[in-house]
């Protein structure tokens, strides 16, 4: 599958406002914090309108864009309360509970190939029903996964681990133990809420890729990219109500179960054909970029199996075989 032209897929977001023309069998809602001129949106237009297309037109998807329903942090709560049929959601950045889809991304660092994060991770989802059952109020309908991504700052550039000390980064929280090691604060804020707080100084950078410099701006309010790798690890990204989820035919179920692939695929591709937009953008904007010495990306590496080891710790506390997952995905890299 080939990913979408990002010019036409706003065009499809564009359409999709206008897709419940007529009333449908099933009218549902879809909020997502992105606009449609951002991959994930551009992914999600087409996505509504190969749903609308496959149940011939007995499924109209009316979106909500930037937020309008569901935030980020506590999208899958609000999902679970009824807020809209379906949402992206980013269980990772919840203030607490969703430990697996939380904590197990990080057990990735080292990983290089995207693709195969998201393999191995749709491989634990099978093997392990406690994924599921912490999401239990509602249908994941799409996962999300990215290349390795890098280190903005609005201040200086980054040459060696010295330079974190002090400094209050954005991160997923794969990356904060790694961080506090070296003497950085990592916040776990949603993505669309790190451009005001640049803006202001309320954060000294942020772990982003490429393309965020040009779909989240941030080539506007920050100076130098470090190409300092993060592993991605992969999370469930889109999710439809449970009750909602109940309420359809199992005909209506089975597209959705069909397009699964499909819209995670869609996502990733539309983001990496992103990635090189980005470094262009950030390029005119006046973003410096730098390469890190071999030498320092290893030192800092090193760090991230201590945050591993302590979120495989902390899951095997609370019942969850955290340990036991982290040992899988370290064999498959071959650790």
């Amino acid at each position: 599958m080939k990913h979408v032209n990002l010019l036409a897929g706003v065009a499809l977001a564009a359409q999709a406002f206008a897709l419940p023309l007529a009333a449908a069998e099933f009218e549902l809602t879809f909020s997502t914090t992105y606009s449609p001129a951002h991959p994930y949106g551009v992914a999600d237009a087409e996505w509504i309108e190969r749903i609308h297309e496959a149940t011939e037109g007995r499924v109209n998807i009316t979106p909500f864009w930037g937020g309008a329903l569901i935030n980020s942090r506590e999208g899958v709560d609000e999902l679970e309360a009824g807020v809209a049929d379906i949402a992206f959601i980013s269980p990772i950045y919840a203030s607490s509970g969703y430990d697996l889809s939380r904590l197990t991304p990080q057990f990735f660092y080292g990983y290089d190939d995207a693709l195969e994060v998201l393999e191995v991770y749709r491989e634990l989802w099978e093997e392990y029903p406690q994924f599921a059952e912490e999401l239990s109020g509602v249908k994941v309908l799409a996962y999300n996964v990215g290349s390795p991504m890098h280190l903005l700052l609005r201040d200086k550039p980054f040459n060696q681990v010295s330079d974190l000390r002090g400094l209050r980064i954005r991160s997923a929280i794969d990356y904060v133990p790694t961080l506090a090691h070296f003497g950085a604060e990592g916040v776990t804020m949603p993505m669309t809420d790190t451009y005001p707080s640049l803006q202001r100084g309320v954060l000294d950078g942020v772990i982003a890729p490429y393309e965020a410099l040009r779909s989240l701006s941030f080539a506007e309010v920050v100076n130098y990219y470090s190409e300092l790798p993060h592993s991605r690890g992969a999370y469930p990204s889109r999710a439809m109500n449970r009750r909602t989820w109940d309420r359809l035919p199992e005909d209506i179920q089975q597209v959705f179960e069909d397009n699964i692939d499909w819209w995670t695929r869609a996502t990733y591709e539309n983001s990496q054909a992103s990635e090189e937009a980005g470094r262009i953008y950030g390029e005119e904007m006046g973003v410096t970029f730098n390469t890190v010495d071999p030498e320092v990306v290893t030192e800092y590496s090193a760090a991230f199996e201590i945050g591993a080891r302590q979120a495989a710790e902390e899951l095997d506390a609370k019942g969850l075989p955290g340990t036991e997952i982290l040992e899988k995905v370290r064999a498959r890299k071959g650790d």
